[in-house]
């Protein structure tokens, strides 16, 4: 493993990101700098997801480390970006219908609600307002933008100079170039699960050390190793809500995922206990 400025601009000031050690084999150790992403901000019964009052608690249980927030854009009818995983308002709010179909007045007066149906008092964040609230706080952003509207995203990065503290996921090549072609300061990701979503990828001109590989399980493990020896930065999700009976992982299993990927870049739906289980190895190797 690896590191760079811009890669530990990403991570966080400092050293105030995770530093992890772990044994690839009984003749060494290998050192590791993992970036820790919460899935829509985490899993976790008491907020919302993708709440400001989310971000928070997360950010906090990190200590004076780094944490990233996975967000996903959607552009309502008066054109403002919001933080919406679905196409609909209806299972995390108190209204309904496309979010892109309604007024920002209308959106902003719903609430939020949580995994069971619990409503809060938390309202939908704006973009804007989030790049706000993050911007003396330990928290960096990956952009999942739902819609066709990553130069409108990428505007308002750029206007509150934020660049370099945001990751870009994309999975459509229309979609990579796009970025690309608009914001050269961000880190930008791809979709490469086969030897051929890796050259389109590398036909798309992305400034060193931006270039992040979202690989999964059908990633074959020689392209992997090879991306490893070109230093392409390597990143998987957990998705412990999905795989894993909506439980976090234990302590080894994070480390095993780690290790067996060969990741820079750690997405889990519980981002404390995966923070958590990777500093504790930190502790134990020195």
């Amino acid at each position: 493993m690896f590191t760079d400025r811009k890669f530990a601009a990403f991570l966080g000031p400092g050293f105030n990101y995770v530093f992890l050690f772990f044994m690839f084999c009984a003749t060494g150790t290998v050192q590791a700098q993992v970036a820790i992403v919460g899935h829509r901000g985490g899993l976790y019964a008491p907020y919302p997801e993708s709440s400001i009052k989310l971000f928070n608690a997360t950010a906090a249980s990190f200590g004076k480390d780094t944490v990233c927030i996975e967000i996903d854009l959607r552009k309502s009818k008066d054109g403002s970006l919001y933080l919406m995983h679905d196409p609909t308002v209806d299972r995390t709010t108190t209204g309904t219908g496309q979010l892109e179909e309604r007024s920002d007045q209308y959106l902003n007066a719903l609430r939020l609600k949580t995994k069971d149906g619990k409503i809060t008092d938390e309202h939908i964040p704006s973009f804007d307002e989030v790049l706000t609230f993050i911007s003396n706080r330990n928290i960096n952003l990956m952009l999942d933008i739902k819609a066709p509207v990553h130069k409108e995203a990428l505007e308002q990065v750029k206007r509150h100079n934020m660049e370099n503290r945001m990751l870009v996921l994309t999975f459509k090549d229309e979609f990579t170039r796009l970025v690309a072609e608009t914001n050269q300061n961000v880190l930008l990701s791809a979709l490469i699960e086969t030897e051929q979503a890796w050259k389109a990828f590398e036909q798309i001109p992305v400034r060193p050390g931006k270039r992040i590989a979202y690989i999964t399980a059908k990633t074959p493990a020689e392209l992997i190793t090879r991306l490893r020896q070109q230093k392409v930065r390597i990143m998987a999700d957990v998705s412990e809500d999905s795989k894993n009976g909506g439980k976090p992982l234990s302590a080894d299993g994070y480390r095993t995922k780690v290790k067996n990927q060969q990741l820079d870049i750690l997405i889990s739906d519980f981002p404390t206990e995966a923070h958590h289980a990777l500093g504790s190895q930190k502790r134990a190797a020195e």
